[in-house]
């Protein structure tokens, strides 16, 4: 229930004060949306719920225990949604406009199948089906075969909205949908649609009931059918993780599937998926504002400085231009395309950039549509497979790629038949001799990933989910699922599976390499409360994740954490260092500087930090003797000589500061590097040459007022180093009549 309206802040409001335990505010704002509603049952049943809830509360009061009294409690508080839900939904049905209520008032006003009606008509088509393919070919079979395809399509799209607007179970209800995906004659094809209408249906609103049976699906024998529950009730329980606790039976349901391995990849493999997919808005950015656009420049390039034919030439066919390779390279694009294809390997969703502007076909705007797994013979594509042996060999890319999900398949096969004939027939012979490299492909992977099939069913369907509530053209009148937290580890449900220490390392990791540092951090900290405190790795990543969040004491802590349990570790010690130091300790950092000295005597970046160390605590001689050890070593190395420099200023060594910014301006300087080439000649009394660098650092800064900024951030360092900082003001004034 989405839509802004009074009824549903209402609702929210109800919901919060269920959540924090305010239970006589939630009745009394029940008892309003109740008199909109004048339904005399719903009037009944709050009055009753705030009865019981008042001899609870005199019983608890006068001391009376009761074992029951928690059970009681919990039903009360269970009972309270469930009202609220129908009040609100009783609203809803008079004034919203969402499919949802569209498709419920529509419901309620026809005479709907049940779903015994539903699994017996669908098992009536396919036999019907049965009965057209031993028909002799002719007009009279296609004649037949469209209708009975478009009646099972009409069926199959009825059968999914009665369920997306069902109300909430009881027993005969739940036992129909059993009986529907026990039935081994209903395709899977039928049964994937009806969990996918099972699962929003349970989105807009809940019911325990149907989440039960998408936990029991989790042991169906079909694969398919698995993967499309699991994927269904993990944003499920993201939902409604405050009521879930209160149905225990959804909860031990969860923990005894937990003792199935099977499932317990399958799920953490789909929260993965989940994690995945929240980068996609990111990926698609890049591709957006990076890749394409490089490419996209680089295509003019290519025409002019490469030879077309040497590319087609008879010798060398297969070899790569080596100058097309060196414009790729110079551009950077190879980087790009290097990280494009890394991003797919790992299972990122790189196309769904490409598919988006391929989902305004009126196939899209029918909600049922966005969740059939591909289909050839769906009326929409069907002519496009129609030719034996084009259409078999399109039928087989289709099928054996796992780069793109349902959806975006559906939108290919759409962009295809919009071709013209010749450009049809060339992109299809091409598709085929694709597919059979990409079948040939995954065959190899199989025997190598033996679960290549479920993680790519996994990817899949969460990017078919993904185009659903991204790009669907009522997606607002939906909750974005993409857009919960990422708090998957932290769902009491799901711990029986999660705080498997194998299974929490994965996702904290998984976590981790998305720069999800806040997560990632929870996750590894709930690793060391389960046992896993002897890992110098965890202590590390904690560490590093409380740094990337700007926790430096809190990063500190755990760094030397990891540094007892593994010592002498380079990258540790370097870590604590880099803490105390951005914590103003430097001595204790160059205790651990000196320590990284021992074990690296030759790396010339130690020598620096320990330099800078010696320059923080202004023992000025001992940080240029580190500075002109690493430029005996390195004379080109330009983060000494912008030391040397700094520090020889510090230190009123103004020659020799002024030798070595000379070498510096030589070379790209920054606008820091002539700011404090100027402070130099500001020092050494050559006011003209100091505004004469300042102007080249403003030029570089960007503007006055940011060059000004830089400059007042410098002013204690120049009254150390004896300026006389009367003088800036009238510096600046001289720049601006300069300007003006």
């Amino acid at each position: 229930m989405i839509q802004s309206s009074p009824t549903t802040k209402m609702l929210k409001e109800i919901y919060t004060h269920i959540e924090q335990r305010e239970l006589k505010q939630a009745i009394d704002r029940v008892k309003v949306a109740v008199e909109h509603v004048q339904n005399w049952t719903i009037t009944e049943r709050i009055t009753e719920l705030e009865t019981n809830y008042r001899f609870m509360l005199h019983y608890l009061i006068e001391g009376q225990k009761d074992p029951q009294q928690q059970y009681i409690y919990e039903k009360l508080i269970r009972d309270l949604y469930a009202i609220a839900d129908d009040a609100a939904e009783l609203l809803l049905l008079q004034e919203s406009s969402t499919l949802y209520f569209d498709k419920a008032r529509l419901q309620q006003v026809c005479t709907s199948p049940s779903m015994d009606d539903y699994r017996k008509n669908l098992l009536q088509q396919i036999d019907t089906f049965s009965l057209i393919d031993l028909l002799e070919e002719g007009e009279e079979k296609v004649r037949r075969l469209r209708e009975n395809e478009l009646a099972y399509e009409k069926m199959l799209q009825d059968l999914f909205y009665m369920l997306f607007v069902s109300p909430r179970s009881h027993a005969d209800m739940l036992a129909s949908f059993r009986a529907f995906i026990d039935d081994d004659h209903i395709p899977v094809y039928d049964k994937s649609v009806f969990i996918s209408a099972l699962t929003l249906n349970v989105l807009q609103r809940f019911d325990a009931g149907k989440v039960e049976l998408l936990l029991d699906i989790c042991r169906h024998h079909e694969v398919e059918l698995v993967i499309r529950a699991i994927i269904g009730f993990i944003p499920i329980f993201q939902t409604y993780r405050s009521r879930i606790p209160l149905y225990r039976n959804c909860s031990e349901r969860l923990k005894l599937l937990s003792d199935d391995k099977l499932f317990n990849r399958r799920f953490v493999a789909a929260i993965l998926g989940y994690i995945q997919a929240h980068e996609t808005e990111k990926i698609t950015k890049k591709l957006n504002e990076e890749i394409i656009p490089e490419m996209m420049k680089l295509s003019p390039m290519i025409g002019k400085k490469i030879n077309l034919d040497e590319w087609i030439g008879e010798s060398g066919v297969n070899e790569k231009n080596p100058e097309w390779q060196k414009i790729l390279d110079e551009s950077g694009l190879t980087d790009k395309l290097q990280e494009f294809s890394e991003l797919q390997l790992k299972g990122a969703d790189v196309f769904h950039s490409t598919f988006s502007n391929l989902k305004s076909y009126p196939f899209f705007n029918e909600m049922c549509n966005w969740f059939l797994p591909f289909n050839p013979r769906h009326s929409s594509i069907r002519q496009l497979f129609e030719e034996k042996g084009e259409g078999s060999s399109l039928i087989e890319t289709m099928f054996s790629s796992s780069l793109i999900c349902n959806s975006d398949k559906y939108s290919f096969c759409f962009s295809i038949m919009m071709m013209p004939e010749n450009y049809r027939r060339m992109m299809i012979s091409q598709l085929g001799a694709e597919g059979e490299e990409l079948s040939r492909m995954q065959a190899e992977e199989a025997i190598l990933q033996p679960h290549q099939k479920e993680d790519t069913l996994i990817k899949q369907y969460i990017q078919d989910l993904y185009r659903f509530f991204k790009l669907f053209q009522r997606r607002k009148e939906f909750v974005d699922i993409f857009d919960l937290p990422l708090n998957y580890h932290q769902i009491e449900a799901f711990h029986p599976v999660v705080l498997q220490p194998h299974n929490l390392e994965k996702i904290a990791l998984y976590y981790f390499e998305k720069n999800n540092f806040t997560e990632a951090l929870t996750a590894y900290q709930m690793l060391t409360e389960i046992g896993n405190t002897t890992q110098s790795e965890v202590w590390q990543k904690i560490g590093y994740c409380k740094q990337m969040i700007l926790d430096t004491e809190g990063a500190l802590e755990a760094y030397l954490h990891a540094d007892l349990i593994e010592e002498n570790n380079t990258w540790v010690m370097q870590r604590v260092a880099h803490c105390y130091r951005a914590l103003k300790q430097p001595e204790t950092a160059l205790t651990y500087y000196r320590r990284l000295e021992q074990i690296r005597p030759d790396d010339l970046h130690i020598q620096l930090l320990i330099g800078h160390c010696y320059l923080e605590l202004k023992e000025y001689d001992k940080s240029l003797n580190r500075y002109f050890k690493v430029e005996l070593i390195d004379s080109n190395n330009r983060r000494a000589w912008r030391s040397v420099a700094w520090c020889a200023f510090l230190s009123r060594k103004f020659d020799v500061a002024r030798k070595y910014y000379d070498r510096i301006l030589e070379d790209n300087p920054t606008a820091h590097d002539w700011l404090n080439a100027g402070h130099v000649e500001l020092c050494l009394e050559e006011n003209k040459k100091a505004i004469q660098y300042y102007r080249s650092s403003m030029e570089k800064a960007g503007s006055f007022e940011d060059f000004r900024l830089m400059l007042a951030d410098d002013e204690d360092e120049l009254q150390e180093a004896g300026v006389n900082t009367n003088i800036l003001p009238v510096i600046l004034d001289k720049m601006r009549y300069d300007l003006s």
